[in-house]
């Protein structure tokens, strides 16, 4: 039965379905089932070089959207180094317990965690240089709504980063287009930046800064 609930797992995974619900069951039967799943991310999502494609580096205040368990937060942690400090939010509190769990054996200091609500990250502070959203904002309930109350937690300048699966090269209705990420952006008072994502076979990079 494990081994069947693995296999599902990184199927979800490779359809880039693995959000905190699914990041929970997986984390009932181990270890080996997320490393596995890290390894097949780290081949398609690339995180390293959607590091450098949006701009993160030493030093900088950022805010992660959609943690889960913590893939991409302890990647941003070693990337904005000991002066930084990353943000890692969700609204699930047990995904959120993993992450604190993890940060306290490995003895990272940058990395804090914040509970927050459909419609707002909650972030507790207003001068973040970016806010990420790594591959879960197309399973966000309120998408526009978010977006308005996340562009609030932003220091003038700041960016908000969306890593999402694109429908025009997953040929699945479940994932945005393009476009829609850019209405959605523009009702919230967003502005899209141009960033290279042709590195991603299967994800978009949608970099979004304020326009008013």
């Amino acid at each position: 039965m494990k081994h069947r609930l693995s296999v599902v797992a990184l199927a979800m995974c490779a359809a880039g379905l693995l959000c905190a619900d699914q990041a929970t069951a997986q984390d009932q039967h181990g270890e080996q089932g997320r490393a596995a799943i890290d390894k097949m991310r780290d081949r398609d999502l690339q995180p390293e070089r959607v590091m450098d494609a949006t701009g993160l580096r030493s030093g900088m205040t950022v805010g992660e959207a959609g943690a889960s368990y913590g893939y991409f937060t302890f990647r941003v942690s070693r990337r904005v180094g000991p002066d930084g400090v990353v943000y890692a939010n969700d609204i699930s509190a047990s995904a959120l317990e993993s992450i604190q769990k993890r940060a306290a054996s490995e003895r990272v200091a940058n990395i804090r965690t914040v509970l927050g609500e459909v419609a707002d990250p909650r972030f507790p502070r207003r001068d973040l240089d970016v806010i990420v959203v790594f591959d879960c904002f197309f399973e966000f309930t309120e998408q526009a709504a978010w977006l308005k109350s996340a562009r609030g937690y932003l220091k003038p300048g700041g960016r908000i980063v969306v890593v999402d699966p694109d429908r025009a090269k997953m040929a699945s209705p479940h994932f945005l287009t393009r476009q829609r990420l850019t209405d959605l952006a523009a009702s919230a008072g967003l502005d899209v930046v141009a960033v290279d994502d042709t590195f991603l076979k299967t994800h978009m990079i949608v970099a979004l800064r304020q326009t008013r």
